[in-house]
């Protein structure tokens, strides 16, 4: 696996590989159980085996990881319950499925909010100024806390009818979407027939027609089987699609001081090596997606972002999410 060859990361990193060729680990005293629903060729999978591989050695053995992926513990939204009750420590979530944990995240979720990807690079940044602002959006839930940013490559429209060209194509079509206020409201913006529909339903959703289309990277299009029910892959670009990596607050108050230090500096290098995974593997999940013969169409996207653009203040307004708001362009005119 890509991601898992890129996992070496100066000091902290070098430091792991010492700590477990020096001595045995001794039996942890605490235990993170991290899960995700993705396929194990999936970035999540590749951010938690990286974190595991950090945090156990750094940790001297006294934390011990566990990933459960594959939704064997739920979908992203069950594992924000889950991490809200204390049965799962860590997890991601897509900004889509984020908005009814920690709300102002949501706003992430709105169509063509990231311009570009020299603004998406200065988003994800762990170091950056808007993962600085997001951080404190989510540590004040009392819920979770802030490891990194994941990106999961661009979302686009695929469907069984028609090519999308312009918005004009997209009414009347029945689209899957994740389960957000946010979501369901852009997509009646472009003039679609939203359905919330969770993320492991959406593969016989789409064969049965209870959808007639779904929206995301090529990574899903093609990991989730998802290019079986469908003809048409239409490069909307609409949502540059970004999440977040969380350790949940109950988690990390049972660790002491050093050891919070280790698993947020590990949190943060997993979901960098998670992002380089991610762009890397899209590249070549758009191929295969060709190769099955997918009718893939580039889109002129100037009037998507006409119909949705009043939506970014509208929603910060209702999301009290302004100030997030402000920073995004902030980096956005830092990115030109």
């Amino acid at each position: 696996m890509i991601g898992l060859k890129r996992f070496v990361f100066g000091s902290v990193a070098a430091a792991a590989f010492a700590a477990v060729n020096a001595t045995p680990a001794p039996a942890a005293d605490f235990t993170l159980r991290c899960a995700h629903d993705q396929a194990k060729t999936g970035f999540y999978e590749v951010i938690w085996q990286t974190f595991k591989t950090l945090v156990e050695p750094l940790s001297g053995g006294r934390i011990e990881v566990k990933i459960f992926g594959g939704a064997q513990l739920g979908d992203e939204a069950q594992l924000l319950e889950n991490m809200k009750i204390g049965t799962v420590d860590c997890a991601g979530s897509s900004v889509g499925n984020i908005g009814g944990h920690i709300p102002k995240a949501g706003l992430l979720g709105v169509p063509y909010i990231i311009q570009n990807d020299k603004h998406r690079m200065r988003v994800v940044d762990g170091k950056g100024k808007f993962f600085k602002a997001l951080s404190d959006v989510v540590k004040e839930t009392g819920n979770f806390r802030a490891l990194g940013m994941t990106t999961a490559g661009v979302r686009s429209v695929y469907n069984k009818k028609h090519p999308i060209k312009t918005p004009d194509d997209l009414k009347g079509m029945k689209i899957r979407v994740m389960t957000s206020e946010t979501q369901v409201k852009s997509w009646k913006a472009l003039g679609a027939v939203p359905t919330a529909m969770a993320f492991a339903e959406v593969y016989t959703g789409l064969m049965t027609g209870a959808v007639d289309a779904a929206e995301n990277s090529p990574m899903f299009l093609w990991n989730m089987k998802h290019y079986e029910g469908v003809k048409y892959y239409s490069l909307t670009a609409h949502m540059v699609a970004t999440g977040v990596t969380m350790i949940s607050e109950k988690a990390y108050q049972k660790l002491p001081e050093d050891l919070r230090d280790i698993v947020m500096a590990a949190g943060d290098k997993a979901t960098e090596v998670g992002r380089a995974y991610d762009e890397e593997a899209n590249k070549g999940f758009m191929k295969k997606v060709l190769a099955a013969g997918i009718k893939v169409n580039k889109v002129d996207t100037a009037p998507f972002v006409a119909k949705t653009a009043s939506l970014h203040d509208q929603f910060a307004k209702s999301l009290k999410a302004e100030g997030l708001l402000k920073v995004l362009r902030s980096e956005a005119m830092a990115a030109k």
